[in-house]
Parts: C-alpha cells; structure tokens; sequence
C-alpha cells in the first residue's frame, strides 16, 4: 500500500477525473468514482481516504447528498473528512448550499497543479493535526477515566457508571450487586521498605482488573480498599462471585512473592431498597466491609443493617443469613460459616417440619405403605422438640 495520502475524486465525468489525478498523483493516492453512491460506498469502506473531491450532479446521489451524508454520519472518520467541491462554473447558490451542508472548499475544474497541491495538502495537514487532538482529548479523558498504576476506575467515574447500571436494571427488573473488598497485607518487616505496602496493593489490584469481565466496574475506593459492581442474578451468584474474587486476590502471588493477603469483604444489592443511588449502595458496601475486618470475620457480609459498634455482631448475624443462604454455603463447603445460625434456621424450619410430621400422622392413620421406613424420604423419626 501506498505511502502517500489517499484522495477519493468523484465525478461523473471519466476526463475531469483523469485531469485531476494527473494534476495530484506525484503527492498523492488516488482513487476515483463515477457517480455519488459508488463514492460514499468507497468513503466507507476505505478508511485511507484522507480527503474528497467532489462533483455535484451527478447520477444516483448527487453532490450535495454526498456532502449531508458525511456530515451525519456516525463514523467520526466520514464526519470528518474534508469535502472539497468541483465545479465548472462561479455558480454562488450552489456553492453556498454545499458550504452550509458542510464542504471544505471549492475548486474550479481548470485550476492549476500548483494550486490544487498547495490546497490539499494544507487540508490534509490541517485534518491529521484536528485528528492527533481528537486523540490526544480522548487521551485525556482516559487518564481521567482509568488510573494507569492500578487499571481501575477512578471513584467518580466508576459511581457515574454505575448509576447507569442501576438505570438499566430498574427498566429491566434486574439487580445490582456492589461489593467492597478491604485488605490487609502480611509481609516480613525485615523486607519492608519506604512504598513497598503501595507498590504491593498495586498489585493486587492489577490482579483484580484482570479477574473481572468487560462488563463489570471496579474501582480503588481507598489505599487498601476496593469496589466491584456487577449485575447479579440472585445471592447465590453474587457469593460465588465474591468466593473467586477472595481466591484470586489471596492468591500466594497476588501482592508478590513473600506476601500473604487477607479480604474482608461486604455486599450490598440494589433489590434491598430500589431507590438507592450508586453512592449510597457502594457505601453500604463499604460499612459491611468494616464490620467483616472489625470482627476479624471470613464471612461475606451481606443483608446486614446500619449497625453501630455495640450491636454490630447480632445484626450482622440476623440479617445475612437465612435457609437459601445456608445451604448454598454448605454445598460450596463453607459449613463451618453456617453453624453460628444453626438456632435461628431451625426457628425457621419449625413451620415446615411440623407440616411433616402433620403428614406423616395423616399417611400412618389412612395405613398408606411407607417404603424403608419413610413418607416419600422423609425420615420416621422426627425430633418432637422443633
């Protein structure tokens, strides 16, 4: 391919194409095209075309459709090519309806080699530089957008994001789940140096943005701090989710050689209370985060409410455990984190095992067959007590 700049000349007319590529080929690419449509096809699908000349009457789309379809385009690269208009005659209305729907230039069909040069090149450089500022805003706006030491969201971003999560989820009965991950690191003092405790967190949340998928948000919300928003499908997902986060982050190489990582990690979903915002529900999430590290607790806090100090373990106990919840972390081998509740699942269970001793009685009175001793596997022998 070549090295030169591509220039698209598009006119009905075979020798006025011929003509102007003379003119323009030393310095420049050209392709050409015979009428409208087979120009705007060419401005699609050829991404090197730097610039375009223009006839405008021409067959199946004229000039001036040409110059309104570019203009509106939703390919930044087509909005914003220079359009330069061939014409044959000083004919001022036409000109002024191309530059109001957007061309360049104008240039008459006699003008000179020199001329048309010196035109186009000065077009072309002055759309490469409106180009390299393009790139150098959206630069910009990423460095704003992404810290390059961690790969995360800054905190503002990330929130401006997930209200947007939130919006898409109230219009399609969906839920959000956020999840504020804190950590503490456990390193040899003798290694220790000045910045080594950041340059470690760095790596865990490098190794955090790596983990998650394109369409979850993560942010460092504070030094050894970080947030995860992700749409969830109901607790039991939101806890695998938070269980493969804890061993990635734990990992023996997370924080580097030598370095062992500890997370304490708080849940809150937006089908607690539809109306929160993103700040709100990450805060949520960061204060079920703090009750996990004050109580040195392994466990996933989730459903808790606003609990002071005092009264931290007993809410944290009655609202983030219920039968669902139970038994999802006894099949994942977490049976250990259920014990605790064991009084108050029980409490709960009480309706549904005195319906079956209810049906039991009523099986053994109409002398219904039981098979090994039980109704449909429901054990003979049931503790009177519950």
């Amino acid at each position: 391919m070549s090295d030169k700049p591509r220039i698209l000349i598009a006119d009905d007319s075979r020798i006025v194409r011929a003509m102007l590529a003379q003119h323009i080929r030393e310095r420049f690419d050209v392709r050409e095209a015979a009428d409208g449509e087979a120009a705007w096809q060419a401005m699609l699908l050829d991404s090197s075309i730097r610039l375009v000349m223009t006839d405008l009457t021409m067959p199946k789309v004229d000039g001036f459709e040409l110059i309104s379809r570019a203009r509106a385009s939703k390919v930044q690269r087509i909005r914003d090519l220079p359009l330069i208009v061939i014409s044959g005659t000083d004919e001022q209305a036409e000109w002024q309806q191309a530059a109001g729907l957007g061309a360049t230039d104008f240039i008459y069909r006699g003008v000179s080699a020199v001329e048309l040069n010196s035109r186009l090149e000065v077009l072309i450089k002055l759309s490469a530089t409106r180009e390299a500022l393009a790139e150098s805003r959206a630069a910009l706006e990423s460095s704003r957008t992404v810290d390059p030491d961690t790969e995360l969201l800054h905190l503002p971003f990330f929130d401006r994001q997930v209200e947007k999560l939130i919006s898409y989820s109230r219009r399609n009965l969906t839920d959000v789940a956020v999840l504020c991950v804190q950590i503490e690191l456990s390193m040899p003092q003798s290694e220790a140096w000045e910045g080594e405790i950041e340059q470690r967190v760095r790596l865990v949340a490098r190794a955090l943005a790596s983990t998650i998928r394109l369409e979850d948000l993560a942010t460092r919300s504070e030094r050894a701090e970080f947030c995860i928003a992700t749409q969830s499908d109901g607790i039991a997902g939101v806890l695998q989710f938070a269980a493969r986060l804890r061993k990635i982050l734990e990992n023996a190489d997370a924080a580097g050689g030598g370095v062992e990582v500890w997370t304490y990690i708080g849940v809150a979903c937006l089908s607690e209370d539809m109306r929160q915002t993103a700040e709100p529900l990450r805060q949520i999430s960061q204060k079920r985060a703090e009750q996990a590290q004050m109580s040195r607790s392994r466990r996933i806090v989730l459903g808790a409410g606003e609990a002071g100090p005092g009264e931290q373990k007993s809410r944290t106990a009655e609202g983030s455990m219920d039968v669902n919840l139970a038994l999802t972390l006894i099949r994942s081998g977490r049976a250990a984190e259920v014990v605790p509740h064991l009084p108050r699942l029980v409490h709960q269970l009480r309706p549904l095992m005195a319906l079956v001793r209810q049906q039991k009685e009523l099986a053994l009175s109409n002398k219904e067959t039981v098979v090994h001793g039980s109704l449909q596997g429901v054990p003979r022998q049931i503790d009177q007590r519950s």
